[in-house]
């Protein structure tokens, strides 16, 4: 809505704009404290705790392994830069301590076949993850999620 008002003087448009703080000041809006408000948690806030619980699989495994560097290190390098990159879109500070997962994934497993087995369960259900992530969350972060679910398909064949 436009209204258009003949000005007479620069007295005029100040009264009228005192006028109109006068008016909105009276409006009875309900204010919230900040005690009150909580805003609800970002959507990619589990992706990003089961990102971070993935990468910390992975070091565990490379550690009872070290012989699987060559192989194993450039897949968690990969999802130590999705921990960046999610933290950062979420508004977390990528060098603050990071979300925790609440269930541990146990000890590795002795054998280096199971371990990288495992690591193929997990990757599966991390591109389920990151796949369900990109289609539910706003098109500006289809990029991102959709190269982290693109990322650990690439996984699951580089692992099997």
């Amino acid at each position: 809505m436009v209204f258009t008002v003949r000005v007479s003087s620069r007295r005029a448009v100040l009264a009228a704009a005192a006028g109109v703080v006068a008016t909105l000041a009276a409006c009875d809006v309900p204010k919230r404290s900040a005690a009150t408000w909580h805003p609800a948690p970002d959507v990619l806030l589990p992706l990003l705790t089961r990102t971070v619980a993935l990468r910390d699989r992975y070091a565990e495994v490379l550690t009872a392994f070290p012989a699987l560097q060559d192989r194993l290190g450039p897949l968690k390098d990969d999802h130590a830069a999705h921990v960046v990159a999610l933290a950062r879109e979420i508004g977390i500070d990528e060098h603050g301590p990071m979300p925790v997962a609440s269930a541990s994934a146990g000890p590795v497993v002795q054998d280096q076949a199971a371990a990288i087995k495992e690591l193929v369960g997990l990757e599966k259900t991390g591109q389920d993850d990151a796949t369900g992530a990109c289609l539910a969350a706003p098109s500006y972060r289809a990029a991102l999620l959709g190269s982290i679910a693109a990322c650990r398909a690439a996984h699951v064949e580089i692992l099997t």
